[in-house]
């Protein structure tokens, strides 16, 4: 996926961050959470703390006045009578406290448990919460504009992104662009979309623990919270990442792992040269890598009887489509298996929308210009 980003991931990483911590401190000033830096506020809180802790360090260690007589008395009181009785006394009396307040608690409990108490102080932030009034940046595509205001009259997090719109023009406008669009085509990116300002760039991925049924290839997503932040071919591995989230997907459904994350999947074409920039994956990486993963993998031919019978042998395919209903460039998705009808069904990891339902063979061969076949090896 083409992306107008800049040239160098590291360097649009390191402008990215910052943006990020000059954003986030001007809001926290805004929001009061705390003084700016060098501000008058910021020395004399700083001084307050100094003299707090001269205090600290002058108070004599046995106190004065009042409080110098208390602590003689307790010292009297400790020898006279003797540590040993003092902390039998204190004994019984905590165990009889606790007996008393058990009681209580488990009376307590089961009464909830009969008769429970609506929380009113718990309020749905997404798309149960109140939306709050939209204000769109000048300069965004028309069309995309007219949606978020429509999307975001139904939903609180929608809202924010459009409020917010500016905070995705990090990697540029095209990116923006991608960003404030998932939004509003893709229900389940929603999330991942409204956490972008605030966790994009992240140095690396987390671990998938989730369990895989047999012989069932796993439906992941380039836009998941746990690799979609890190930074692949000059942006975010949550427009560019379709290939290698792809073949992770193929992997972990034919042996069972999934040790292998697509965050992982990623740098393994970036250390073998095949990760473009801009464009996302050079599709030889799906050929070459196969043997290191334990599988085999043949570029079958683009046809809707050559895609039939290797879905019908048990082969998982991956699908390289340009232009058309899934991309407006180009674009990766796994073919997990063929219907009675005929149909065939999808992972797109770019679309929840898209991999809910089946696909016309013909329609999908129509857009196709390549196809790579896997088994185990």
């Amino acid at each position: 996926m083409a992306n107008r980003v800049p040239n160098d991931a590291e360097e649009a990483r390191r402008r990215a961050r910052e943006r990020l911590a000059a954003r986030q401190e001007r809001r926290a000033v805004e929001e009061g959470k705390r003084p700016a830096k060098g501000s008058r506020r910021e020395r004399s809180e700083s001084r307050g703390m100094r003299r707090a802790e001269q205090s600290e360090k002058d108070e004599p260690q046995g106190g004065s006045g009042v409080a110098g007589a208390l602590g003689g008395a307790v010292r009297g009181f400790v020898g006279a009578v003797g540590l040993r009785r003092i902390a039998i006394v204190l004994g019984a009396i905590l165990v009889s406290a606790l007996l008393v307040f058990g009681i209580a608690s488990l009376a307590h409990s089961c009464s909830a448990e009969q008769t429970p108490e609506p929380d009113e102080s718990v309020q749905d932030e997404g798309q149960g919460g109140e939306p709050e009034p939209v204000s769109i940046p000048e300069g965004l595509d028309a069309e995309l504009t007219g949606r978020l205001e429509t999307a975001a009259a139904g939903n609180s997090d929608i809202a924010w992104i459009a409020n917010h719109a500016n905070d995705y023009a990090v990697d540029g406008d095209v990116v923006q662009y991608k960003l404030l669009k998932l939004a509003v085509d893709e229900p389940e990116a929603v999330a991942f979309v409204r956490g972008f300002p605030e966790f994009y760039p992240a140095d690396g991925g987390d671990p998938y623990e989730d369990e895989i049924a047999d012989s069932s290839v796993p439906r992941l997503y380039q836009w998941d919270p746990r690799w979609g932040y890190t930074v692949y071919s000059s942006t975010t591995f949550a427009l560019t990442g379709c290939c290698p989230t792809s073949l992770s997907m193929v992997y972990m459904g034919l042996t069972g792992k999934t040790d292998i994350t697509p965050y992982d999947m990623g740098l393994r074409a970036q250390n073998g040269g095949y990760m473009t920039q801009y464009e996302g994956t050079d599709g030889a990486f799906l050929v070459n890598e196969a043997a290191s993963l334990g599988l085999s993998c043949t570029e079958i031919g683009v046809s809707s009887d050559a895609l039939r019978e290797t879905l019908e042998g048990g082969n998982v395919v991956i699908c390289n489509v340009g232009p058309g209903d899934f991309t407006e460039g180009g674009h990766y998705f796994v073919i997990t298996g063929i219907a009675d009808d005929g149909a065939v069904s999808v992972n797109d990891p770019y679309s929840a929308e898209r991999s809910s339902k089946t696909w016309d063979i013909d329609q999908v061969i129509g857009q196709t210009k390549a196809l790579y076949s896997y088994a185990l090896a």
